[in-house]
């Protein structure tokens, strides 16, 4: 699963329900047009590194909140922009708390900020793209570890944006630092592979959405999506032109059954094409259609449940590698060895 903008869909429908792997409220979540992430942002770290938020948004430093992701990392490791944008400052030297940083600001209003580094990379007013590198991570400043320092601050314009999208944290925003803005919570928006407990113990407490990996089953909310004969509700048909990630399961006894993704913007076709058993019950993939019109496994709508992840075309492979890592679903896995590590994946 990166870059990141995720947000697990809120569904509706019949039978056959949608498993939403975002844990803010569906409120929240319907609020936010899924196919349009505020906020599509991509892996900090290159996709071989494996990385996990050890400190997060709202840790307790003393009398005040930690307001960003720490995240330990072997010293040199590639740091990367979380997205297209343009170098608004550079520390060079390594002094102050932060340490050697930079800040980038991204069309979005967003601006992403990478202290204790050990080199920075880019230099002032230069263009970055997603995924450029622009330093290495590092131990300077007040930093105790090589570890990334990473923290997402918008102007207060943007902050009811924020909101509709997440909700606001229950300790409130952060305090603006000029010229960055307020301080966001980075767990609903950046790509990483998983999460210390009480990285995820502080965002359930505070109503801070993860971004997905290392969220647990009993976090997922379940909605239906109607039954055989039905038409797809709103939130699926809204999925046309996405990419994403997609996890199906029974219904009755909660097994994982399929994970699946799409990574070409044909999510919806994708997905629905599990629920097109009727081609087979009157034999139109026996040779009537070229190949390729065969729906492959399916599954009856209303014995099943269905988690919806909107990402970058990107990210949507290594998220259903991690999801198939770790929900080994009934029919991803058969045949494949029953040691967790040896699954090639």
């Amino acid at each position: 699963m990166r870059d990141r903008a995720f947000p697990w869909l809120t569904i509706a429908g019949g039978a056959l329900t949608a498993i939403v792997l975002r844990p803010s409220a569906a409120r929240a979540a319907a609020r936010h047009h899924p196919s349009r992430p505020l906020f599509d942002l991509g892996r900090p770290t290159p996709s071989t590194v494996r990385t996990i938020v050890s400190s997060g948004w709202s840790r307790p430093r003393g009398d005040r909140l930690h307001r960003a992701l720490d995240i330990p990392l072997p010293l040199g490791t590639p740091v990367l922009a979380l997205d297209r944008g343009v170098v608004a400052r550079v520390q060079r030297v390594d002094a102050g708390d932060a340490g050697r940083w930079l800040a980038v600001r991204h069309p979005s209003g967003l601006t992403s900020r990478y202290l204790h580094l050990s080199r920075t990379l880019a230099d002032l007013e230069q263009p970055v793209e997603r995924g450029d590198v622009i330093g290495f991570s590092g131990s300077t400043g007040n930093s105790a570890a090589p570890h990334l320092h990473l923290d997402l601050r918008v102007p207060a314009a943007l902050l009811p944006s924020v909101e509709r999208a997440v909700s606001k944290p229950r300790t409130g925003w952060g305090p603006a630092m000029s010229p960055w803005g307020h301080s966001i919570p980075g767990e609903p928006w950046v790509p990483v592979d998983g999460y210390r407990p009480i990285v995820e113990r502080d965002a359930r407490v505070a109503g801070i959405p993860l971004h997905g990996p290392g969220l647990r089953n009993g976090a997922l909310v379940y909605h239906p999506v109607g039954e055989r004969g039905e038409p797809y509700p709103d939130w699926l048909r809204a999925l046309r032109g996405s990419s994403g990630v997609y996890i199906i399961r029974d219904r009755a006894t909660r097994e994982i059954i399929y994970v699946g993704e799409s990574s070409t913007g044909r999510l919806y076709a994708t997905l629905t094409r599990h629920f097109q058993g009727w081609r087979r019950w009157k034999g139109f993939w026996r040779g009537q259609y070229a190949e390729g019109h065969d729906p492959g496994l399916t599954y009856p709508r209303g014995a099943c449940e269905v988690a919806v992840r909107v990402t970058s075309p990107a990210d949507a492979l290594n998220d259903e590698a991690r999801l198939i890592r770790r929900l080994r679903p009934r029919d991803n896995v058969i045949g494949q060895p029953t040691d967790e590590e040896a699954i090639p994946f």
